[in-house]
């Protein structure tokens, strides 16, 4: 029992009442550069054990309730025996901890079972400890940090103190790290990103129309067909190019990867000497906003509500109608507010997403826009009259016209300076903006229904051939296609590359000795596997590892042939012939939800943090909104 209770006091003591002989010397004495070499001469330090630290007295209510009643108690006896019992107090107060032992080991030899009992319950509560309190402050945050969400919720509510550690922002930052934007394997959970909007200032508007100006000074139009077999006579040799990239992750023909460089350039503003007025005149001068920070819980608690509403299939549906035919594709970025749609009427709407409100078409096009994507700068689009055109979709300005195609323009995907083109011509195209070149990458023998560029260095393409390809983008050559024998058995129509958590074969060290190895609640045994998701007419998502090549696995759910898909690192979503948009989770590739709606064939999704725009054969766009 001895040595129980020098452990508890080796943990639990404070350190208290030192005095330092800085505080000896008279104010103008003292010297801050000396303080260093000062001797310090200290008295004997005096510990406290847990129950009487002075600092934590007031923390215990229940203490001051037993003592005043145990004093009632006491009042009760008569004059003889309050003395006798107030004197062994005396002597047990005045007794070393030793000595203490001692007498209560004597004690608990000469009671009874009914006295031993009373002691065994009476003293459950005393010996608990607020672990909390005690601690160090640091190592409290530390073993906070172990609880999941509900537990801390919990905790908060145990006392003051708790309260103020459990809702720290040390706490909530780890766990919105283990769960925003990733699924964590300890708990089955995972939050959406939720990027907040954005309201562009007049000097990022300016800057846009002044970067989206310099592009008619640097692409030209491809003169005739017959250029075709010459890529070098495609785009004349120009001053560079700058154009920031940004892509919206919920584009479906957005690659997942964005270029940092570039948008940390494209942030630089340059200012006069003066620091009042702008380098450019016509940019006005803005001074920036401070930053407003929320509190970590809050944080996570706006993205667990969001999610609790994507687990329940819990939404709301607008419908934005405007174009006079069939939607055939949409892109939209929540940050910006804008949604972007191509259809059969042969023009591009461009809307608000939030209210709904048309804010402009663009014409140009003299057949079906079949593809489009944007980014904060540019729109570029392809129709099936062979041509991809560039927009300034702020003013409706149509700035180039690329021609070289000799049949319609299937798909497009850019990133950054290189834009990457599938045609019913069985080719693809990249037109790179800073080398001023084109290339004709030839391979599939149907059309090349989708394109993507991957890691900047590769291109992955699907065609009605019923193939996927990987091409090398610097040697303009194909690197590998995918397993013929695990292939869809009709035309593939749409590819997005992602990534998909799997077992690791060689699992990282977990032990506690290096603080740094050890894994997290979700990457414990996990690595993030590179995969390619493909949506084919024969009703089914095939998921196929990047590395083999290999069939990974098969959902199935659709009755008629998929059309369209998109996909973040939590879920899936497809839209097809059958008038259906489905919701699937990514690992398991269970069907989560079915959401009906559309009178038509579903023909293009994209997918958010809150909500999935699609478009349909009947003309109308739906909005699917998770979040209010």
């Amino acid at each position: 029992m001895q040595k129980n209770q020098e452990i508890i006091s080796d943990l639990d003591f404070a350190r208290l009442n030192v005095k330092d002989s800085y505080n000896q010397y008279k104010p103008e004495e003292r010297n801050p550069s000396l303080i260093n070499s000062i001797h310090i001469n200290q008295e004997p330090r005096k510990y406290y054990c847990y129950r009487h630290r002075p600092d934590l007295v007031k923390e215990r209510m229940a203490d001051d309730l037993s003592h005043d009643e145990l004093k009632k108690q006491i009042s009760k006896l008569s004059p003889s025996e309050q003395e006798s019992i107030t004197h062994i107090f005396s002597l047990f107060s005045a007794a070393n901890p030793q000595n203490r032992c001692i007498i209560l080991q004597g004690i608990l030899t000469q009671c009874c079972l009914t006295q031993l009992s009373f002691v065994s319950n009476h003293i459950k509560d005393l010996i608990r400890i607020d672990f909390i309190v005690a601690l160090p402050s640091e190592i409290s945050f530390k073993i906070l940090s172990y609880l999941d969400a509900i537990s801390l919720c919990h905790a908060a509510q145990v006392s003051k103190t708790w309260k103020y550690m459990a809702d720290d922002d040390v706490v909530w930052h780890k766990l919105c790290e283990q769960h925003i934007d990733k699924k964590c394997y300890k708990c089955g959970w995972g939050l959406p990103l939720l990027e907040q909007k954005q309201k562009r200032s007049g000097k990022r508007s300016a800057l846009n129309e002044m970067s989206t100006s310099s592009y008619s000074h640097v692409v030209t139009t491809c003169t005739s067909a017959a250029d075709a077999h010459h890529p070098a006579k495609y785009l004349q040799h120009t001053s560079p190019v700058y154009s920031p990239s940004y892509t919206n992750p919920s584009s479906p023909n957005t690659s997942p990867y964005d270029s940092q460089d570039e948008m940390r350039e494209f942030k630089r503003v340059r200012v006069s000497e003066d620091k009042t007025m702008p380098l450019y005149p016509d940019i006005p001068f803005i001074t920036p906003e401070p930053q407003k920070t929320r509190p970590w819980k809050e944080v996570y608690s706006e993205r667990l509500v969001v999610e609790r509403n994507w687990r329940k299939g819990r939404y709301n549906v607008r419908t934005l109608k405007g174009h006079t035919d069939g939607i055939l594709c949409l892109q939209f970025n929540e940050e910006y507010n804008l949604l972007i749609t191509g259809s059969l009427d042969n023009t591009v709407c461009v809307w608000n997403l939030e209210s709904g409100e048309l804010i402009r078409i663009l014409k140009g096009h003299t057949r079906c826009v079949q593809t489009l994507q944007f980014d904060n700068v540019k729109l570029i689009t392809g129709s099936m009259d062979h041509t991809l055109k560039l927009w300034n979709y702020h003013t409706g300005q149509c700035v180039r016209t690329l021609e070289g195609h000799t049949d319609g323009v299937v798909s497009l995907h850019f990133d950054n300076r290189i834009v990457a083109s599938g045609s019913a011509d069985h080719t693809i195209k990249v037109w790179n903006f800073a080398s001023s070149k084109c290339t004709t990458l030839r391979g599939h023998t149907s059309w090349v229904n989708c394109v993507v560029i991957y890691q900047k260095s590769q291109l992955l393409s699907c065609s009605d051939d019923q193939t996927i390809r990987i091409w090398d983008l610097i040697t303009k050559s194909c690197i590998k296609v995918f397993d013929s024998q695990e292939s869809h058995v009709a035309s593939i129509q749409c590819i997005k590359p992602t990534v998909l958590c799997s077992v690791s074969k060689n699992p990282i060290n977990t032990s506690f000795k290096d603080e740094n190895q050890r894994s997290k609640c979700n990457d414990q045994d996990k690595i993030d596997e590179p995969i390619v998701i493909s949506g084919s007419l024969d009703n089914t998502l095939k998921m196929w590892s990047l590395e083999t090549g290999k069939c990974i696995n098969t959902l199935f759910g659709h009755v008629e042939g998929v059309w369209s898909l998109a996909a973040d690192k939590l879920r899936v979503v497809s839209g097809a012939y059958d008038k259906s948009v489905k919701i699937w989770d990514k690992d398991s590739g269970k069907c989560m939800h079915t959401l009906v709606g559309h009178g038509g064939p579903v023909n293009c999704v994209a997918l958010g943090d809150t909500m999935i725009v699609s478009g349909s054969e009947d003309s109308e766009i739906k909005i699917w909104d998770f979040k209010n």
